[in-house]
């Protein structure tokens, strides 16, 4: 049976003997870093590519352009068509495939005990192939931007042995940068109620603790660091559901030219408004890039905290559902996320639903002190086939595309399906 080695070291083969490459990869930081990897390794043995980005992924232009292109590689997406994908291809992808392929090389770290969900991402894949410790930076950026650590933890499976590796020190701190006040009011990872989008909440707060709203995150002294880390904490146990929420004033972050979160957060920001190409430039070296995501990354930001605060207002609930509409789709996996990780009760599915012209799209999360119990991947798979669309994912992070109309269906069949995960257990 073929190692993972094995894989990588096919892959490596396949890129010598071609020039040109098609890169198709899904459009968030995985996706991003993924294809980042990928295009500075080809950059580096001196091949060409072409580089497209993928909200959804399209079967059908997907299968168009490895039919039409003589070497593709695929990140952070693919294996779903495993059965369908032949030809000169390198999938590097990590969700939970419907089984493995020799027509392709097909790297996955399902297929070699690892769990995607947690311990290896597409970005994984990509790094072990490029092996090049110069690409750590966006070997953690994948990792952070698909929340792949434990709270309060850290790495976890083959991400951590990289990391280990690589010797590099993971840290906890406040993800707050720069300024206190525009930190305050920017968050959303964790969301603060009444603070996040609020000037005047923020101002009043601030004065209240005796600290400057224009002082710099990295200027607090121990003594205010401490004040405001209790009061966030405290703003955190009041608004949410989940019992350890206190805790989550802090969180992991790594230090490579700078900090490795907030580096996420500008390539987040970029990805999820469409600018996938501004972020891919600035890993490719256009660092004047920065300040463009910078801009995006406020602009995003706000409205993100709005969809919030709407999320907060209309929330509807089920017996084991909490779900809400939301005004975009890209906003959709964001805020279901935010509210999972921080606020909503950690015991029912997280659903965000936007209505398009043609089509409902789905992004559901769950707590992960619910995931040895159900996996929100397999029922949305089942829920969408029922109601006539497609749906999968993660056991803790999953999507689905249904037909207009068929959502009180597909909510109704999710709910049972819960229910049955829940009472076998």
């Amino acid at each position: 049976m073929e190692t993972l080695n094995d894989r990588l070291d096919k892959a490596r083969k396949l890129i010598e003997e071609g020039d040109f490459f098609r890169i198709l990869t899904h459009y968030d930081v995985d996706g991003v870093c993924s294809a980042g990897i990928v295009a500075l390794y080809l950059q580096e043995n001196g091949k060409k590519f072409h580089i497209s980005f993928f909200r959804n992924m399209n079967r059908d232009e997907i299968l168009n352009i490895v039919q039409n292109e003589e070497y593709v590689i695929i990140t952070d997406m693919g294996s779903a068509l495993i059965n369908e994908l032949n030809g000169k291809v390198i999938i590097l992808d990590h969700h939970q495939p419907p089984g493995d392929s020799n027509k392709v090389i097909h790297i996955n770290p399902h297929l070699f005990g690892y769990d995607g969900a947690i311990e290896a991402t597409a970005t994984t894949m990509a790094y072990l192939l490029a092996d090049n410790e110069e690409y750590a930076h966006c070997l953690l950026a994948g990792m952070l931007g698909d929340k792949q650590y434990l709270q309060n933890i850290g790495p976890v499976g083959l991400n951590k042995e990289i990391i280990n590796k690589l010797n590099i020190e993971p840290r906890f701190d406040m993800t707050l940068f720069g300024n206190i006040g525009d930190a305050l009011f920017y968050s959303v990872e964790p969301f603060y109620v009444g603070l996040s989008g609020n000037r005047e909440g923020v101002k009043k707060s601030l004065n209240m603790l005796g600290i400057d709203p224009g002082k710099h995150i990295s200027d607090l002294t121990d003594e205010e660091k401490v004040r405001l880390g209790s009061f966030l904490s405290l703003n955190l146990v009041k608004h949410s559901k989940i019992p350890e929420a206190g805790k989550y004033i802090v969180d992991l972050d790594f230090e490579i030219r700078g900090s490795i979160r907030y580096l996420t957060e500008l390539i987040d920001a970029a990805c999820r408004t469409d600018n996938q190409s501004i972020a891919m430039a600035y890993i490719l070296g256009e660092q004047e890039n920065k300040e463009r995501m910078e801009v995006l990354r406020k602009d995003y930001r706000a409205e993100v905290i709005d969809e919030m605060y709407n999320m907060l207002n209309t929330l509807k609930e089920t017996k084991y559902i909490q779900y809400f509409y939301t005004k975009s789709s890209y906003l959709a996996s964001t805020v279901s996320s935010i509210a999972t990780l921080y606020l909503l009760n950690p015991s029912k599915a997280t659903l965000a639903l936007y209505i398009g012209d043609n089509s409902i799209n789905i992004s559901a999360r769950l707590h992960r002190s619910m995931s040895d119990k159900v996996n929100i991947g397999k029922i949305m798979n089942k829920a969408a086939r029922e109601v006539g669309g497609r749906g999968g994912g993660h056991n803790v992070a999953a999507g689905a595309n249904i037909p207009v109309d068929s959502e009180k269906q597909f909510l109704e069949i999710v709910d049972k399906e819960i229910e049955k995960c829940i009472s076998s257990k």
